[in-house]
């Protein structure tokens, strides 16, 4: 006989106690994508401590405290004894503020003053304060988004009332409710909540009251409102102009303009927002999760028209395209669905411009933390805005060997350039070849005052266009160039899926039949130096302007 039989099976001291051991769920953001996180609360003999375990930061560390006083102040009895809590999945770390309404609820499983039958089937969102009040989550919105795509990919699509629910602080009802479309809960309290989670007949009262109507208002935006733009009426001169921002909207087409000083590049950019047509309800909820990321506030009106950012030209890589710990959305994901303006393109960070290759091409943001990796849709428009050299006038009538000619009294033309031909090599390598093909229209842009007002080619061609569509208009203006837009990009949404400026070779050679390997006017333009990217880009903005002229 062993010993161990000798003894028999050793008695646990917790054999008394038949809770010691609870389990409460919760959710933890990677990206724009909802983890299941399971929070294990053990309590054992020993001396008195509070154990925190699964990679908590120092955010979650901090409310280890801050529960103890949640829940002596709505007066339950906090375990004098060793508590471990455990945040699985243990390789994921837990950088989240609604951790501590879960834990609170696990600790009064485990301490048998809450059953355990009480959360079943519950989601537990909340930050505590130390009278026991539930306060927002951070990036609520982000959660409801995330949960209810994660419950989509495991096959949960059933009806709303089926899913699991979602208990957030008041607080954070409404931004989820939008978002996840199963039953939403709220509680002002630890206690209150406790209470109503015990007594069946006072469940219904924690329900989101407003669930129904926040479906059916529009959505509201937590992005910071588009910026005032302008009218293409507005915008005198350069017809070509105008004619390439239009196509560029009917087409989903990166566009960058070329000019010296002052000739409208801005205003222009401006105007695009103004004649894209507006997102796509997915697109908007999508906007506004990063927008939840990146802690804006809730703007309470309609999405009218596409975002409008605009960084400066010493935005930094992570500034731009994304990053930190946790991983949070750049200005490319928070220009989703709308326009990224880069003004002033040769002033940024040759290597900042480098980053924006992969984005532009697939329409999203990898970015890698440690073992996780979250993701960011950016499917922007991209509006770039450049001065021709560093003085800005190479595009000029005129060059001058001197900035004051021959005259030294006179004072330097504005239509002079008085760059080298080394600094101005310089000045142009700074944007790469490689970005630049990813770049479907470029507009090389002269000055106002050189430029003609009258009518030429481009505006003719445009009033053909708003008449295949039957848009009558005395003048171009935005208004117009919205419908133009709006049909066109209809079309091609129901053509093929997708716009044109996301079409790759295969669907093109099927949609257009035009081949660059076989069409003459694309072998020449391959012959002067273009390059399969640059080629298919031709052939892509071909098809929006035969969208635009009706051309099946």
């Amino acid at each position: 006989m062993t010993c161990a039989q000798r003894l028999g099976k050793p008695k646990s001291p917790f054999e008394s106690t038949p809770m010691q051991l609870a389990r409460v769920d919760s959710l933890a953001l990677l990206g724009l994508n909802a983890i299941a996180v399971r929070i294990e609360v053990q309590i054992a003999r020993g001396l008195p401590a509070f154990h925190l375990v699964g990679l908590p930061a120092a955010l979650v560390r901090e409310s280890r405290e801050r529960v103890r006083a949640a829940m002596t102040q709505s007066g339950f009895v906090f375990p004098q004894q060793r508590l471990t809590v455990n945040l699985a999945p243990a390789d994921l770390p837990k950088d989240s503020n609604g951790f501590e309404l879960p834990i609170a609820l696990g600790i009064l499983v485990a301490s048998q003053q809450l059953p355990a039958s009480a959360i079943e089937g519950i989601v537990f969102l909340g930050e505590l304060s130390l009278g026991g009040q539930l306060q927002a989550v951070r990036a609520a919105f982000a959660l409801g988004l995330g949960f209810a795509r994660s419950l989509e990919q495991r096959g949960q699509v059933a009806q709303s009332q089926s899913r699991p629910i979602l208990c957030v602080p008041p607080a954070s009802a409404a931004d989820c409710a939008m978002a996840y479309d199963g039953p939403v809960w709220q509680a002002p309290d630890l206690r209150v909540l406790c209470e109503s989670l015990i007594d069946e007949q006072a469940r219904p009262s924690l329900a989101y009251a407003c669930v129904a109507d926040s479906k059916s208002e529009p959505l509201a935006s937590p992005l910071i409102a588009p910026a005032a733009t302008q009218d293409l009426m507005d915008l005198k001169g350069n017809p070509l102009a105008k004619f390439a921002a239009c196509v560029a909207a009917s087409g989903g087409h990166h566009l960058l303009l070329v000019g010296p000083p002052g000739c409208g590049k801005t205003m222009l950019a401006q105007t695009m927002a103004s004649i894209l047509p507006a997102p796509s309800e997915t697109t908007q909820r999508e906007q506004m999760a990063m927008a939840s990321l990146r802690r804006s506030r809730v703007v309470h009106d309609t999405m009218q028209q596409p975002v409008f950012r605009q960084p400066h030209h010493s935005a930094s890589m992570t500034a731009l395209c994304g990053g930190g710990s946790p991983p949070r959305p750049g200005e490319i994901s928070l220009a989703h669905g709308g326009i990224l303006f880069l003004d002033e393109l040769t002033e940024f960070d040759p290597r900042v411009l480098e980053a924006l290759r992969e984005p532009l091409q697939a329409g999203s943001m990898h970015l890698a933390k440690g073992t996780h990796s979250a993701e960011f849709p950016a499917r922007f428009q991209l509006v770039a805005a450049s001065n021709p050299c560093p003085c800005g006038f190479a595009s000029g009538q005129a060059q001058a060997s001197s900035p004051h000619g021959s005259d030294p009294t006179q004072v330097m033309r504005r239509d002079h350039c008085i760059c080298s031909p080394e600094r101005l090599r310089r000045y142009q390598g700074r944007i790469s070849g490689p970005l630049r093909d990813r770049i479907d229209l470029q507009v090389q842009w002269p000055a106002a005052w050189t430029g003609q007002l009258e009518r030429d080619w481009a505006f003719d061609l445009m009033s053909a266009m708003f008449q295949a569509h039957a848009i009558n208009t005395e003048q171009l203006d935005s208004a117009a160039a919205k419908k133009l837009a709006q049909r066109c990009q209809a079309l091609q949404l129901k053509r093929q899926g997708q716009l044109n400026a996301h079409l790759q070779a295969a669907q093109l050679l099927a949609i257009t039949g035009v081949d660059p390997q076989t069409d003459p006017l694309l072998k020449k333009l391959a012959s002067l130096g273009f390059s399969q990217r640059a080629l298919h880009a031709v052939i892509r903005v071909a098809q929006s302007i035969a969208d635009m002229l009706g051309i099946a």
